[in-house]
């Protein structure tokens, strides 16, 4: 391992299992969910830890899923909380975070998607074209948002820069607590936004421009050829399709394409 190559990587995984998944499964939290016999989480720590290029790894998650050599963060129950602990507990100025819910990221992803990393970037966010996903996962079944430069889903592997994040968490909390009221939250994204989003004509890059606009962070939305960050699983359906897969999948090949 390149001591001076390394990223530190955030897993989210404090995800209460009381949604969809309780269907397929009792356990508490969907980390803990096992796909092939073995927790979902336990596939994204290996892929980050197998990549050759993230250390330490921190985990925001309950300490019963008993993973072994990362660093626990204070879980709340709060989605920014819980990002906000996770940078607490690293020194380094830029930081992946990945969720818990990608089993089929493997090493190779990881060192692709940091291959492509802009230190730059306040954020960088994976964004996945639907033909790129329905090429390899045809039976997959994701929220698509068209957009002039395609039709993308997004990816549940980024990278951030600490400090860009901490200085905009009370923007981003006034954000989501419009949420509920259509009215401001159009308001907060402009209404011409919208217009241009619902007529077609909104672009990858006015996205990071009203981003910009409204955090002060800049963003970059990367078009990446790796579907797998774009399929996670929070419906039985998206579990079915990761069994089937990994069943299939000689797992010993995930450090290469």
């Amino acid at each position: 391992m390149d001591s001076l190559n390394q990223h530190p990587a955030i897993v989210l995984a404090g995800q209460h299992n009381d949604g969809k998944l309780r269907t397929i499964s009792d356990k508490e939290w969907e980390a803990e969910i096992l796909v092939q016999g073995r927790p979902m989480v336990e596939y994204v720590v290996d892929a980050l830890r197998q990549s050759g290029r993230v250390s330490p790894i921190v985990v925001v998650g309950p300490p019963q899923l008993a993973l072994h050599d990362v660093i626990w963060a204070d879980l709340h129950d709060d989605m920014l909380e819980n990002v906000i602990s996770g940078l607490g507990a690293v020194e380094d100025p830029a930081v992946l975070i990945a969720t818990a819910d990608i089993p089929l990221l493997t090493a190779y992803i990881v060192n692709a998607f940091l291959d492509h990393a802009d230190p730059h970037y306040d954020v960088l966010y994976p964004v996945i074209e639907r033909s790129v996903i329905e090429a390899k996962f045809p039976e997959a079944r994701r929220t698509y948002v068209r957009l002039t430069d395609g039709t993308f889903t997004g990816g549940n592997l980024f990278m951030v820069r600490k400090e860009a994040v901490i200085r905009s968490q009370w923007t981003v909390r006034e954000l989501l607590s419009h949420r509920k009221s259509p009215m401001r939250l159009a308001s907060d994204i402009g209404i011409m936004t919208l217009v241009r989003w619902l007529v077609g004509k909104l672009s990858l890059g006015d996205a990071e421009r009203r981003m910009k606009a409204l955090l002060g962070i800049e963003g970059k939305a990367l078009p990446f050829q790796y579907p797998e960050v774009g399929v996670d699983v929070d419906k039985p359906e998206d579990w079915i399709l990761a069994n089937k897969w990994l069943s299939q999948t000689d797992q010993s090949s995930f450090l290469v394409p």
